[in-house]
């Protein structure tokens, strides 16, 4: 126990020692020991990719399209937040999902790739379906499902459904129809892993991590990038500087 700990438990005896008397008792005997705080387990990182396609997150937000209810489906690479592919859909099903999934397979092109992705889900019906659960074995990857009600489980997935909720789908009351909700949606998710600084990723943008592949390397540019910057602010200093000396008459 801690020095702390041991005036409570005595006070409570009777014996009122404070923490400070204590802590002076302990150290004199050479009993006392650094007592560190415990990381919390949930901070250990299980997931953590070092290069683009190694896990994705699967997940569906609603939509409002013309009155009717409509779905939002995402797969976003966990390593540099980019999304690999999205749909529309009015119902969310087996088949919907097994689609989505094969979309990504053939746009990031991982049929040569070993190992095959990671994907990262809920335990929603759709993914525990018996042709979803079949189409990820035939394609050599690995399904990895969230403990229930934790959406922090697939977090990234999740922060990224925040983004869009925030800067484009809350913007409307409604999508007139389909093909604006489709069009709106594109030009928002092209901005987003294009031209969006993200926080996460030192202000570059998922796609310009995601093709680059190695955040050693992307460190060594943000390096680079900034002392480049110092230097030019350096010079530019010392021209201000010079140009305000006052010249002095002969």
């Amino acid at each position: 126990m801690s020095p702390r700990q041991i005036s409570g438990h005595l006070r409570h005896q009777g014996l009122w020692i404070s923490a400070s008397s204590a802590y002076r008792v302990l150290k004199a005997r050479g009993w006392v020991i650094p007592q560190g705080l415990r990381e919390a387990p949930w901070k250990a990182s299980h997931y953590e990719p070092f290069r683009p396609n190694q896990i994705w997150g699967e997940d569906w937000t609603l939509l409002n399209i013309a009155g009717m209810r409509h779905y939002l489906l995402t797969i976003i690479d966990y390593f540099s937040r980019y999304i690999v592919a999205w749909g529309i859909v009015p119902s969310v099903t087996h088949r919907e999902v097994q689609g989505l999934v094969a979309l990504a397979y053939m746009n990031e092109r991982v049929e040569n790739q070993d190992p095959k992705p990671l994907l990262r889900t809920d335990r929603g019906s759709p993914n525990l379906g018996g042709g979803t659960k079949k189409l990820i074995r035939d394609l050599e990857m690995i399904l990895s499902l969230g403990r229930a009600d934790r959406p922090t489980d697939n977090g990234r997935q999740e922060r990224w459904y925040r983004s869009i909720k925030q800067e484009e789908i809350y913007l409307y009351p409604t999508y007139p129809s389909r093909e604006v909700a489709r069009a709106s949606l594109a030009g928002y998710i092209d901005f987003y892993n294009e031209r969006r600084p993200h926080q996460a990723l030192w202000n570059y943008t998922p796609g310009f991590v995601h093709r680059l592949g190695n955040k050693s390397r992307l460190l060594q540019q943000l390096k680079f990038q900034v002392q480049m910057v110092k230097e030019q602010r350096l010079r530019t200093n010392r021209m201000g500087f010079q140009n305000q000396i006052p010249e002095v008459p002969n």
